[in-house]
């Protein structure tokens, strides 16, 4: 089974960082996560609906084919957003499985998807990077109530992982480092954190969530901005 992988000098990241910048101020704030502060911006959801240029990345991008080949299938976009951690500002991610909410609230049948993490900054211990569990992808976490929930943070219980919980897998954590331009790739249900931002550079990402075509979601709980429901495959 696939786990996870960083893989090097994929794409240009700078027009896609101008891109991620210049939508800060777009007016349709619906599709805005906000930071504590209610005015730095955490996540932008489906930024491919108001740029041209990042549409045709989301659909045409050096990943596409090498997901394929991982999951043998082709492949449709479930999931797109600017995740933002702005200098000395960017909060934390809570541990979690981006599979629970994806089965609890979109009708994800399988975890037959994979998470890209398109770096548009160089990922760094002091910059709050990602840190993965390995091996976790084999552990279902259940999701008990129907109300749902996109922030990820600390103060968030339902669905969200427990520092006891990942040392009773007996797993080793693995923290991501990487630079402009690398794209991680995770497994649907790989366990992952990432801490805040305490540098004076911004940690920025471009995720995508590309799912088979064999196990489109069901379920439209959540807006169509954080659930899409294009199925066409890329």
């Amino acid at each position: 089974m696939f786990s996870s992988k960083l893989y090097k000098t994929v794409f240009n990241s700078l027009p896609i960082k101008k891109i991620a910048e210049d939508l800060k101020t777009i007016n349709n704030k619906e599709t805005f996560i906000y930071e504590d502060d209610q005015s730095t911006v955490r996540s932008i959801f489906a930024p491919h609906w108001v740029d041209n240029t990042l549409k045709e990345f989301v659909n045409n991008n050096p990943m596409i084919d090498i997901v394929k080949d991982i999951l043998e299938t082709d492949v449709y976009t479930h999931q797109v957003h600017f995740n933002y951690k702005s200098a000395n500002i960017g909060g934390e991610y809570a541990w979690h499985s981006d599979y629970t909410f994806w089965q609890a609230h979109d009708g994800m049948p399988a975890p037959n998807a994979l998470s890209l993490l398109f770096l548009l900054d160089d990922m760094t211990l002091e910059n709050g990077p990602l840190e993965v569990l390995p091996g976790s992808e084999n552990f279902l976490v259940e999701k008990k109530t129907k109300t749902w929930t996109i922030k990820h943070d600390a103060n968030e219980t339902d669905g969200m992982i427990t520092e006891n919980m990942v040392s009773m897998t007996g797993l080793q954590r693995h923290t991501v480092l990487g630079e402009a331009g690398d794209v991680y790739v995770m497994h649907a249900n790989m366990w992952h954190t990432s801490g805040r931002n305490t540098s004076s550079k911004d940690r920025n990402v471009l995720f995508i969530c590309y799912n088979s075509v064999d196990n489109k979601t069901t379920k439209t709980d959540r807006p169509n901005y954080i659930t899409l429901r294009d199925f066409s495959p890329v």
